[in-house]
């Protein structure tokens, strides 16, 4: 036999092999006249191929014919795209027609062959008749029968469950940000357990009891592994709406929407997985392959009228919560007509569901529902995550209360950095549930991407990245916990206050490394080379050394002013001319607060000097003005005395360190004679002290008649040639009335229940020097020092 012959009927024999081995799938299809190659006997084809293939020369030339074809195949399917200089010539108009058209035919087709697939969908139930049913009596009968055993051990086991679930319900209430998590998994785990040993003895009645022992049949092990998946369903359904406890609730809806949930799921659930994994298959088994489909698109049907009844019954209350997740009333307003109408959506979706059922095969309508189940699991997991986000952002970071004693900052820094990277997270989330969505409609195959060298790059690289930021994250964390425990005053007690101030800087100092080393690895990952970065950032940051000097002579000075100990966090210093308590401090400035609240942020290139007021031990320095007629020895023993009762005060004994030193007449003043002393007291309590001892020192002096003066002058009124000076006019006041303040006694004071109470003295009378008319002297013209808002009308 000629090879070129031998090689043409090899191909044929394989092709005839292939199209008997692809004759099952297209059973069904319309059967087309056959050419007389196609005639060949099967047994007669795969003869004649042994044979082929046992001779070593044709084997071999039909290797090389084929190699040949292939390439010659190749040829001509690289020839079509080069485009001959009239294609090339081409207007855009004739190409946007070419499109368009090609569009419009392809469109019309697709719809032609829809509508006569819809033609033919009732031929789908010309295979159920219902006299076959009656063979599936047995089986309904034991089914009846483990319905019972499975579904009674069911609700037995849940109300035998209620007591491990109220203590999860309570661990979840109590519980913080880990127990939570816990609790649910827990109890998603009890109604598994629950689900699956009502499945087990369900086998187990299977094999002893129902059917020949020792052997379970296809209509036991149908209905047991339905029943498991429904049960499974709904506990993950019932995990994420919680119809009882809203608290636990993964998604945002009321008591009673998750109750509608649950009861409409259960039954769209029920009628889908019954009607699919078991009638479909015991009616294919039992009856025929027709009467199978006819029944799978039956319950279809009827699962998809429940749906439409689901639907209209949620028409209100989705409308409400659509419109209450718009974060705007410009968002609402712009979304109010398709959030009015999302039910007529919805019975358009469920629709094409019955034509997608009616037109295509039950791998079809699987295929198609479970990529469009991934979508809506997609959004589910979208809303729930989004929804855990809300609560944290709304309730903030609350850490367990051992860890916030240990870490009182902690929790005030991860409240200020996790609703950033919550923020970021909901965005990312957002973006993977629309690539999940466009991934199920077929706009974007989001596995290929995946699979592609670009699409894995960027995955890598994405994947990467939050690994670093979560790296970086963590170290940020345990750095400000470790500073924490180190300065908190319950857990280190001897904790100085440079201790603090060294360990807040450092922590500053190294929150700034973690940063710029973590920003130098994403910009890595990224695919920026940072080696030039790095050598930029040196000469940039020589040039701001000579460029910003007043910044290096703050980094100096801070530098210095931290290593000599000179101002630590708490202190009150006066710095620049400005004195108050420090509050903050940093390499490059201090930050006070002044006696009147006002902040003052200082840049340590303006500090000259530096004064501490709380470094080892303060004085409260105390100078008393007395009247010059006062005895010092007195005066002196009254101080002594007022300290000595300051020192047993209760409230000030222990801020006192040392006895009263008495330093003596310091000043001679215009209108008194200063006395100075000084106390020792602890670092700080300086001011109180003096504030204190100033009220005792004040009534003690009054007590023992010690005059603190006012301010006074005396008054030379001069004399004239003659050695005479003009008359001075004096008031007389006998020796009773005098008053406080002139040089006497002060009037005494009682002390009552209302308060202090100081006798009305008497008004001096004014009296008038009864002068001769000729003693007048001519400057007579001068004011009369009696004159003022107190005299009378008559004495002028």
């Amino acid at each position: 036999m000629p090879i070129a012959a031998r090689s043409l009927r090899l191909l044929i024999v394989t092709a005839l092999w292939l199209s008997l081995a692809a004759w099952p799938a297209g059973a069904q299809a319309p059967a087309e006249p056959a050419n007389a190659e196609s005639a060949l006997d099967p047994q007669q084809a795969l003869g004649q191929l042994i044979e082929v293939l046992r001779d070593d020369a044709a084997r071999d030339a039909l290797i090389a014919e084929l190699e040949a074809n292939i390439a010659t195949g190749e040829e001509e399917a690289a020839a079509p795209e080069e485009q001959s200089p009239s294609e090339e010539l081409r207007s855009l108009g004739s190409q946007i027609s070419d499109f368009t058209r090609g569009t419009v035919e392809s469109v019309a087709a697709s719809l032609s062959q829809l509508w006569r697939q819809l033609a033919n969908a009732p031929r789908i139930f010309a295979g159920l008749d219902i006299g076959e049913f009656d063979a599936l009596g047995g089986a309904v009968g034991h089914i009846a029968l483990l319905v019972v055993v499975t579904y009674g051990g069911f609700i037995v086991l849940r109300r035998l469950a209620a007591g491990p679930r109220a203590r999860f319900r309570q661990l979840f209430r109590r519980g913080g940000w880990i127990a939570k998590p816990v609790a649910l998994i827990l109890e998603l785990a009890l109604d598994i357990v629950a689900a699956l040993i009502p499945y087990a003895l369900g086998y187990a009645a299977a094999v002893s009891i129902l059917g020949v022992p020792g052997q379970i049949s296809l209509e036991h092990s149908l209905y047991l592994n339905a029943f498991l998946m429904i049960e499974i369903v709904l506990a993950v359904l019932r995990t994420v709406v919680s119809p009882n406890q809203a608290e636990q609730r993964l998604v945002h809806i009321s008591d009673a929407g998750a109750r509608a949930v649950m009861g409409w799921s259960r039954l769209l659930v029920s009628l889908f997985v019954y009607g699919q994994m078991l009638l479909l298959p015991l009616v294919t088994a039992a009856i025929s392959f027709a009467a199978g489909r006819a029944i799978s698109v039956v319950m279809v049907l009827i699962t998809l009228v429940a749906a439409v009844f689901a639907v209209l019954a949620a028409r209100e209350p989705v409308r409400q919560k659509l419109m209450e997740l718009a974060p705007n009333r410009e968002t609402r307003r712009g979304l109010s007509l398709p959030i009015h109408y999302w039910h007529v959506f919805a019975l358009v979706y469920i629709g094409i569901l019955a034509i997608v059922a009616l037109t295509r095969s039950n791998s079809q309508f699987q295929a198609y529902l479970w990529s469009n189940a991934q979508i809506g699991i997609a959004v589910l997991v979208g809303f729930i995550i989004l929804n855990i986000i809300k609560r944290i952002l709304g309730n903030g970071i609350t850490l367990p209360e051992p860890m916030r004693r240990r870490s009182p900052e902690l929790q005030r820094q991860l409240n200020a950095v996790v609703p950033v990277v919550l923020k970021v997270v909901r965005f990312i989330v957002i973006a993977v549930v629309a690539m999940v969505c466009l991934h199920g409609l077929g706009f974007f195959n989001f596995v290929e991407f995946l699979e592609s060298e670009f699409g894995a790059r960027i995955a890598g690289s994405a994947v990467t990245i939050a690994m670093i930021l979560g790296l970086a994250l963590l170290c940020w964390v345990a750095l400000n916990a470790w500073v924490d425990n180190q300065i908190n005053p319950e857990l280190a007690p001897r904790s100085t206050a440079r201790k603090r101030t060294l360990f807040a800087l450092m922590r500053n100092a190294l929150t700034i490394a973690i940063i710029v080393i973590t920003l130098m690895f994403v910009l890595s990952e990224v695919g920026i080379n940072i080696a030039p970065l790095i050598a930029s950032a040196g000469v940039i940051g020589l040039a701001i050394g000579f460029g910003a000097q007043k910044l290096v002579q703050d980094i100096i000075t801070g530098i210095f002013i931290q290593l000599e100990g000179a101002i630590d966090v708490g202190d009150v210093v006066a710095v620049g001319g400005i004195s108050g308590s420090v509050e903050r401090l940093t390499i490059r400035s201090v930050s006070l607060r002044d006696v009147e609240g006002s902040y003052h942020i200082i840049p340590f290139s303006s500090v000259d000097t530096v004064t501490n007021f709380m470094r080892g031990f303060s004085y409260a320095l105390v100078d008393m003005g007395v009247s010059y007629r006062e005895d010092t020895a007195y005066v002196k023993q009254a101080m002594l005395d007022a300290f000595e009762e300051l020192r047993a005060d209760e409230q000030f004994k222990n801020a006192v360190i040392g006895d009263f030193e008495w330093m003596g007449v310091n000043a001679f003043a215009a209108s008194e004679v200063v006395f100075r002393g000084r106390i020792k007291t602890l670092p700080g309590q300086q001011w109180g002290i003096k504030r204190a001892y100033n009220g005792i020192i004040k009534r003690v002096f009054d007590e023992r008649g010690i005059e603190i003066p006012y301010p006074h002058q005396t008054l030379y009124f001069g004399e004239d040639k003659t050695g005479k000076a003009p008359p001075l006019r004096v008031l007389g006041q006998a020796a009773d009335e005098t008053t406080q303040g002139q040089g006497t006694a002060p009037t005494p004071v009682r002390q009552t229940e209302e308060g202090l109470e100081v006798p009305p003295s008497a008004k001096p009378r004014r009296r008038r020097s009864k002068a001769k008319a000729n003693t007048i002297p001519p400057q007579a013209h001068l004011p009369d020092v009696d004159e003022g808002p107190d005299s009378d009308g008559d004495d002028k």
